[in-house]
């Protein structure tokens, strides 16, 4: 298969400039965002959902204090658009309140922060060739496009917005060996077959070549377990650190977890947890 890089929409958000560094500019959660989360503490309460409701209610408290009352104190900063502000959002849903979580200006989560600081000095190891990120997010796109340049291509499997559009990770169309750095965030959890979709990553990955992968997980439990149905999020495992063995399996010659969070200064608020699972084959 040819490699071809075609034009695709997916637009990194601008990243503030040094006059606005530091303000709320199009990243402060305006008043109408939050009447939409009061109504959603209302729709839940009246549905009977009163701890969903009870969720979003915090979120959006923290939210009104953080940037209303609290104002320009400075506590948070992108490492992927560069915005620095008094705080990241706070979001919420049926299970949990997550504080400091969502970018309001790039939109990154926890997880996109730790790869905005962790991939910089890993892709300095790595063979010349292309890279192919899976499920390529906006939050993190401008990052990799820095990082990367014309070597970043793109797939995904619903989306049309991306370079290879079909490719099934359990079973891609590339030759073997192709890729000198492979990157998938967020997906193996909604595969079925994630055994066949890491055995497929380890194919098409060059030898000495760099993938990192990403997976919600509780990984203070060293098991995996497969649930009966997708839950709420689509997700059809919930994973634990037996997920390296898998990759170890697939044909991954190192496998390191790494916990993003550990050494890095609490302005960037990752969290405790958010594992990265760095493989060279």
């Amino acid at each position: 298969m040819t490699l071809q890089k075609t034009s695709i929409s997916i637009q990194p958000q601008n990243a503030p400039t040094a006059d606005t560094v530091g303000e709320p500019g199009p990243g402060r959660p305006t008043w109408r965002r939050q009447r939409t989360e009061l109504g959603r503490v209302v729709r839940h309460v009246a549905r009977g959902q009163v701890r969903t409701g009870l969720h979003h209610a915090r979120s959006l408290a923290a939210n009104v204090w953080n940037f209303q009352v609290r104002g320009g104190r400075f506590g948070a900063e992108c490492p992927c658009c560069g915005w620095r502000g008094p705080a990241f959002l706070s979001l919420s849903n049926w299970r949990a309140v997550q504080h400091n979580s969502g970018c309001p200006n790039c939109g990154s989560r926890s997880r996109h922060r730790g790869l905005a600081l962790l991939l910089p000095d890993l892709l300095h190891d790595r063979p010349a060739g292309p890279s192919l990120v899976f499920a390529p997010e906006r939050a993190l796109f401008g990052h990799l496009h820095r990082l990367l340049g014309d070597a970043l291509l793109t797939t995904d499997y619903l989306r049309s917005d991306v370079d290879f559009p079909g490719e099934d990770i359990q079973q891609l169309t590339f030759a073997d060996n192709r890729f000198a750095f492979l990157m998938c965030n967020h997906v193996l959890e909604h595969i079925p077959d994630d055994r066949a979709a890491l055995r497929e990553c380890a194919r098409v990955l060059m030898p000495g070549g760099l993938a990192v992968f990403t997976i919600p997980g509780d990984y203070h439990k060293q098991q995996t377990w497969t649930l009966d149905k997708p839950d709420a999020n689509g997700h059809l495992r919930h994973y634990g650190l037996d997920v390296a063995d898998k990759m170890r399996a697939a044909g991954f010659g190192v496998v390191t977890p790494t916990d993003m969070s550990l050494g890095r200064p609490p302005q960037y608020h990752i969290h405790p947890g958010d594992m990265a699972f760095v493989c060279r084959k």
